[in-house]
């Protein structure tokens, strides 16, 4: 479970701080990054293109990046006009201060697809970025033509709340792990964290956590990353959920939660971990592509 996983995690390292995070947003083949102005802030993005293509646009989840969905965006991008955007305080957008609650993660979510033109693109959102897509297309009626979540923390919230005790544990865990560096960082996510994935996906995920301002995690306080008891009825389009594995009675209450969707599903993905597309990406692949076929 995400909240277990971040508690054990917990600590960080001693040492000098790291000097390897890059000052420009990393460039990644032919895709564009850019900026926007959106919700008072200026948001990094990078989007794959193509004039005609159907659109989906990516959110992160927290303490990663855009382009943490490099590995999924390059198995689409032939069909579909990706775009990857850096949350608040994430990657190479602005890091305020504050505020980092979800609805504000919402507006500048609304106020990105808005700047860039896109009408109705499918939304798909990885643990916070799950939580910020479905309240975006619970709220705004219109935004989205579909929705898709990968171990959605609104779900993961409901099941077993964050409390706000863990923010200052978190944020020491954060500036440990900028300390500890791009190589430590890779090496522990290897051994321990995220066991089997690609190289590539390692070398991005220490990036993320090298780049990430530790305030983000102020967003436990309050209403935290939302209940999808409250969300899903009133998220009317279609709705995909890929659910990490778990045992029978996890399931079993994970399906009943999907329940509270109009027009959703689903689909537990064996042996998957939190961050699915990275851990088993030939199966999330095939899922995202019978649900899209589908709309």
């Amino acid at each position: 479970m995400f909240c277990l996983a971040v508690v054990a995690l917990l600590g960080g390292y001693g040492g000098a701080p790291d000097q390897t995070a890059p000052e420009a947003p990393r460039p990644h083949r032919a895709w564009q990054s850019a900026y926007v102005n959106s919700n008072g802030i200026r948001l990094h993005y990078w989007r794959t293109g193509g004039v005609g293509k159907p659109a989906i646009v990516l959110a992160h989840g927290i303490t990663d990046y855009g382009l943490n969905w490099a590995g999924l965006a390059e198995r689409l991008e032939d069909e579909y006009d990706i775009v990857m955007y850096d949350a608040r305080g994430h990657g190479y957008s602005d890091k305020p201060n504050g505020p980092y609650d979800l609805a504000t993660h919402v507006a500048d979510l609304v106020g990105l697809i808005r700047a860039l033109d896109i009408e109705r693109p499918v939304l798909m959102g990885h643990s916070m970025g799950g939580a910020t897509v479905a309240l975006a297309a619970a709220t705004h009626a219109d935004l989205a033509r579909a929705v898709i979540l990968e171990d959605p923390a609104d779900m993961l919230a409901r099941l077993e709340p964050l409390s706000e005790a863990i923010i200052p544990k978190w944020k020491m865990q954060i500036r440990g792990d900028r300390r500890a560096g791009r190589a430590k960082l890779m090496a522990l996510a290897r051994d321990k964290r995220h066991p089997g994935w690609q190289d590539r996906d390692y070398e991005l995920w220490a990036e993320s956590k090298l780049l990430v301002n530790p305030d983000v995690v102020d967003i436990l306080h309050g209403d935290g990353f939302g209940d999808a008891g409250v969300t899903y009825p009133r998220l009317l389009v279609p709705t995909l959920i890929l659910k990490a594995d778990a045992d029978a009675e996890g399931r079993k209450k994970h399906i009943e939660i999907a329940a509270l969707l109009p027009n959703g599903r689903l689909v537990h993905i064996e042996g998957a971990g939190h961050v699915i597309r990275n851990d088993k990406p030939e199966d999330t692949e095939r899922e995202i592509r019978s649900f899209l076929s589908g709309l």
